[in-house]
């Protein structure tokens, strides 16, 4: 229950029309939480605050806000929750408020608040769609570990869910709030906005990116609960999950926009034949050209070590196909084992020069990106 609040903004009640609302989670961030409260409060959307158990003080900058009526709702939660627990009580405060939308926007002033308009436009354009916010270009300051972060996990959601995205991590997104409320996820901490990517992708929500400005202050004034070791094994655990769960069989259900049988079938085997665009600067082709790399790599591991079978060929194609790992991939992994049935020598060559194809078709042939809002 929220300990502090004032009233809400009345929402636009015109049928069909999103109730966006600010979203701003913060933890001991007070050195910047004021300045960015009030710059996100300044483009005239609602503005919601919610204070994840701070010790610094935060409270009473919040309470100073509210009586300005910079903030329109505020909310601190008996107890440090992590991130995705601050967010999920922010989502239902608002959901109980009327709004439909929430822009989720960090305290730390890594994000530009002037982008808010963006969302705020592009929302209204498709309000059926999840944002999601793409630092791009990337900051010469940016943490090498951070970057490799960052890379592996789209490698991972594009394993997942056959989406080649640019920037998982990124917490500036706005969110159709139906979303978290058919789909909860179980990551408590950062690695919670990841997981609800492939969740979203795999329940058939419309992803869509906006390139946003990456923001990096000095190290000495940078202020991060992002703790290395316990967030890097709770988010490694998370993917691990979700590779196993992408091996069964799954029926999409909780998204606005269901996709037949027949056209999901038909784009996942477009993505198996390619995996999109490998060429140009964007992150999400770079997501692709990682993807096709430890792909190759982890057939060429298979075809050594697994021994040649029919069900080794079985393992491979149902693995392959529901992690989208591609034709190629699936072709190199699976040659010991078809020697190993008696194929015929022209049937091999003929996937080989397939495969050597679908490998060409990933500088050709478009594939599933979140596309620009």
């Amino acid at each position: 229950m929220p300990d502090r609040a004032t009233t809400t903004s009345p929402p636009n009640d015109e049928a069909g029309v999103p109730r966006i609302a600010v979203l701003v989670p913060t933890y001991d961030n007070r050195d910047t939480l004021e300045s960015v409260l009030r710059a996100a409060a300044s483009h005239g959307l609602p503005l919601v605050v919610i204070d994840d158990a701070s010790t610094d003080g935060c409270d009473a900058i919040i309470a100073a806000l509210a009586f300005e009526g910079v903030v329109d709702r505020s909310f601190r939660v008996p107890r440090n929750l992590g991130k995705a627990g601050a967010l999920r009580a922010g989502f239902e405060l608002m959901r109980r408020s009327g709004f439909t939308h929430a822009i989720t926007c960090d305290s730390d002033a890594q994000h530009d608040t002037d982008l808010i308009p963006a969302f705020t436009e592009a929302t209204r354009r498709t309000p059926e769609a999840y944002l999601l916010g793409c630092r791009f270009p990337l900051h010469p300051d940016q943490p090498r570990r951070n970057l490799i972060g960052r890379t592996l996990s789209n490698v991972a959601i594009r394993a997942h869910s056959g989406l080649a995205i640019g920037d998982s991590p990124c917490g500036f997104r706005c969110w159709p709030l139906a979303l978290p409320a058919s789909i909860r996820g179980i990551s408590g901490r950062y690695a919670w906005e990841e997981e609800m990517i492939t969740r979203a992708a795999w329940a058939g929500w419309p992803i869509r990116s906006i390139d946003v400005p990456a923001i990096y202050h000095p190290r000495d004034t940078r202020v991060s609960h992002y703790r290395f070791r316990r967030d890097w094994s709770e988010g490694i655990g998370i993917y691990l999950l979700l590779l196993g769960e992408a091996l069964l069989p799954r029926i999409h259900r909780g998204g606005p926009d269901r996709r037949p049988f027949r056209t999901a079938f038909l784009r996942r085997f477009d993505r198996l034949l390619s995996p999109g665009p490998l060429r140009g600067r964007r992150p999400e082709a770079a997501t692709n050209r990682w993807f096709q790399v430890v792909a190759i790599l982890l057939a060429v591991l298979v075809a050594m070590i697994a021994p040649a079978s029919s069900a080794t060929l079985a393992v491979v194609a149902w693995v392959g196909w529901r992690w989208h790992a591609g034709f190629t991939a699936m072709t190199i992994a699976a040659i010991p084992a078809l020697h190993a049935t008696g194929t015929p020598r022209s049937i091999l060559e003929w996937i080989v020069v397939a495969a050597f194809a679908s490998l060409l078709s990933g500088f050709l042939r478009p594939g599933l990106r979140a596309t620009a809002a």
